[in-house]
This record gives structure tokens, C-alpha cells and sequence, in this order.
């Protein structure tokens, strides 16, 4: 089980990097795809737009209009996140491409289970508010990247919003 990751684009890779700390306080770190990521951030994606308790409090029945409450509470998340020291890794660190994501979805958050080649499997909880404030993490990523950002919703770029971000808050 992993109780911190820190999050990072690799260009010479062109990959995602997860560097984890287990709860026994071993590091370990977890390579994707764009691939494998794009799939994930998709499936994540549905499933706070089909399953977000904020939207089901109000009865938001118009697209846009759920549109627009899904980008005040990713940003509500994103203004949440409390800066922490980054994961660090050491040379002894095991390093791991992750094959296959399973994600079991319950109302409080996700469990994200990575299935490793050659290792088995590591499991990362997320509540939702968590889950928003890294998928926040993973757009700023894809961004950095350059890779396609069709498949983000308007919501996460902040579009749908009244308030322009300031630059000053980016960092």
C-alpha cells in the first residue's frame, strides 16, 4: 500500500513517473505510458462526472450547468492542496512500468491498484477530494508534456469559469 507519491513528468522518457512511499517507508518508483495514463485519467474522469455528490445534492439536470459545478469543485480541490516535501527516491529504489490499472470506486474515493511487471501490485487510496487535486496535478503534467489534452473536460482547464486563474498561484 502507498501513503505518498509525488508526481512528475520525465521528457527524456516521455513518460509519467510515480515515486511512492510504502507504508512500511520503503520508496519505490512507478513508470506510465501515455497510453496507460490517458485511459486512466478517462476512466477517473467519468467517474466524477457520473458519481459527484455535489452535482446529486443540486439536481443539475443541464450539461453545462453540471459542467460549471464540476470546475468550481475541481478548483475548490486544487485550492485545497497543501504543498508536501516530494517523494525522494535512492538509488536502491525498485523501478517498475505499471502494465495495467484497476480502479474500484466507492462514494468516499478511489483505490487504484497497480499491477507492476514482475512485482505484483500496489494499491493507492484517494478520497475525492484527493483524486481532484491529482488529476489538477496530472493536467499541469500532460500540459508540460504536450501531450493531446482533448481528453480533458473544459472543467478541469478551468474554462467554464467566471474567475481567470491568477499565473502568480501556478507553481
Amino acid at each position: 500500500k502507498l501513503k505518498r507519491i509525488t508526481s512528475e513528468y520525465v521528457a527524456v522518457e516521455d513518460r509519467i513517473r510515480i515515486t511512492a512511499l510504502t507504508e512500511d517507508d520503503k520508496t519505490m518508483i512507478l513508470w506510465f505510458t501515455l497510453r496507460l495514463m490517458r485511459q486512466l485519467v478517462t476512466h477517473c474522469i467519468n467517474l466524477l462526472e457520473k458519481h459527484c455528490p455535489e452535482t446529486a445534492i443540486v439536481a443539475v439536470t443541464d450539461e453545462k450547468s453540471r459542467s460549471s459545478m464540476q470546475g468550481l469543485v475541481q478548483q475548490s480541490a486544487e485550492q485545497e492542496l497543501q504543498q508536501e516535501e516530494a517523494v525522494e527516491a535512492i538509488n536502491s529504489s525498485p523501478n517498475y512500468l505499471v502494465q495495467e490499472v484497476d480502479v474500484k470506486f466507492g462514494s468516499e474515493g478511489v483505490i487504484l491498484i497497480f499491477k507492476e511487471e514482475g512485482a505484483g501490485n500496489s494499491e493507492l487510496y484517494l478520497n475525492n477530494q484527493q483524486l481532484r487535486q491529482w488529476l489538477g496535478i496530472m493536467f499541469n503534467l500532460w500540459q508540460k508534456a504536450d501531450w493531446p489534452i482533448s481528453l480533458w473536460p473544459d472543467w478541469m482547464s478551468g474554462s467554464d469559469n467566471e474567475a481567470p486563474i491568477s499565473s502568480s498561484l501556478v507553481h
